[in-house]
C-alpha cells in the first residue's frame, strides 16, 4: 500500500509563496500555465501541495513571475530542504499530536520564540524529571515507552538553544509556574535551578508575572510566537489546548497576540528581578 503524502511545513511555505508570487503579478492559474508550459491542473495541485513543488519548478516559477534573485534563491534552498526529514517525523501521535509536528518543525527553522504559558514551563526549558512528571499525570495513562519517547522529543527540541546559531526565546509566565509542585519538591526545585540558569545565557530572557500584578494581558490564553530569518517569512502564531494546536493564519490576530506579548513584558518583573524570584522559590522548597 503506498503511503499516503503528508505535506512538511516547508514543502507548504514553498506551496504558499509560489502561489503569492503569481498574485503579485496579478496573473491566473490558467495563465501561468500557458506560460510554463504544464497543465493549469499541475498549478493548482502545486499550489496546494498536493504535489510538492521540486526544485527545477520552483525555478521555472520564478523566471515566468520575473521574481528577484535573492528571493528566489532563498525558495529554491527551502524546496531542497523540504524532502529532508527531520527528527520529529520519527515521533508517533502518542508522543506528538499532528500539529505540534508542525509546530517543531516550524521551530526548528525559527530564529525567536515569544512563549507565554500560563501554569508550566514552557517545554524548552523543562527538566526530563519535570517533563516525566508532566506525562506521567496526563490521562489516559501512557506506557512507559511513550513516557521515554516523550522526554526524548523534549531533549531534541531543547538542542535548538545549543546549536551553533542557537534559538533565541523570551518567554513569559505566571507566578504560579513557581509555585505548582510539580513532581514534588526536589524534582521542582531542581527544575527551578535549571531556570535560573538557563536565564544567564545570552539568547534566553525569562520573565514572571507576579500575583501582585492583577489582571493582565492575554490572561487565559496559552500560545508561542516564531520569527524567522528570512524576511519574506512571516511570523506564525501557534495557540495549543490539552490535545490540540492550531496556527491561524490571519495576519491581524498574529498582530493582536504580537502586542498582547509586549503587553505581558511590560506587566512582568524585568529579567532580573524575575531570576531573582525563581532562585527564591527554589530555595523555598
Amino acid at each position: 500500500m503506498t503511503e499516503q503524502f503528508r505535506p512538511s511545513v516547508r514543502a507548504r511555505r514553498v506551496a504558499r509563496t509560489l502561489q503569492r508570487w503569481r498574485e503579485r503579478i496579478g496573473m491566473k492559474g490558467i495563465e501561468a500555465a500557458k506560460l510554463l508550459g504544464c497543465s493549469h491542473a499541475k498549478i493548482s495541485r502545486i499550489e496546494h501541495c498536493v504535489q510538492p513543488a521540486s526544485p527545477i519548478d520552483v525555478l521555472g516559477f520564478a523566471i515566468a513571475y520575473k521574481v528577484d534573485d535573492k528571493e528566489r534563491d532563498a525558495l529554491f534552498e527551502l524546496a531542497h530542504r523540504a524532502k529532508d526529514r527531520g527528527w520529529w517525523e520519527e515521533f508517533g501521535k502518542e508522543e506528538l499530536f499532528e500539529a505540534a509536528l508542525d509546530y517543531v518543525e516550524l521551530e526548528s527553522e525559527a530564529c525567536l520564540v515569544r512563549s507565554f504559558t500560563i501554569d508550566l514551563v514552557p517545554g524548552l526549558f523543562q527538566t526530563p524529571e519535570y517533563t516525566e512528571a508532566l506525562v506521567r499525570a496526563s490521562r489516559p495513562h501512557v506506557s512507559e515507552e511513550v513516557v521515554e519517547r516523550r522526554i526524548e522529543a523534549r531533549r531534541e527540541r531543547q538542542s535548538l538553544l545549543e546549536r551553533d546559531k542557537p534559538l533565541r526565546v523570551e518567554a513569559v509566565f505566571n507566578e504560579v509556574v513557581l509555585r505548582q509542585v510539580v513532581g514534588g519538591p526536589g524534582v521542582m526545585r531542581r527544575q527551578l535551578e535549571h531556570l535560573v540558569e538557563l536565564a544567564e545565557r545570552p539568547n534566553v530572557m525569562i520573565q514572571v508575572i507576579p500575583f501582585s500584578a492583577g489582571a493582565h494581558p492575554a490572561m487565559g490564553s496559552v500560545f508561542n510566537i516564531l520569527s524567522f530569518e528570512q524576511e519574506h517569512y512571516d511570523d506564525v502564531l501557534y495557540i495549543e489546548s490539552l490535545a490540540y494546536g492550531f496556527s491561524p493564519e490571519d495576519q491581524e490576530a498574529v498582530d493582536a497576540y504580537t502586542l498582547n506579548f509586549v503587553g505581558l513584558q511590560e506587566t512582568a518583573l524585568d529579567a532580573d528581578a524575575s531570576a531573582k524570584m525563581i532562585a527564591e522559590a527554589a530555595d523555598s522548597l
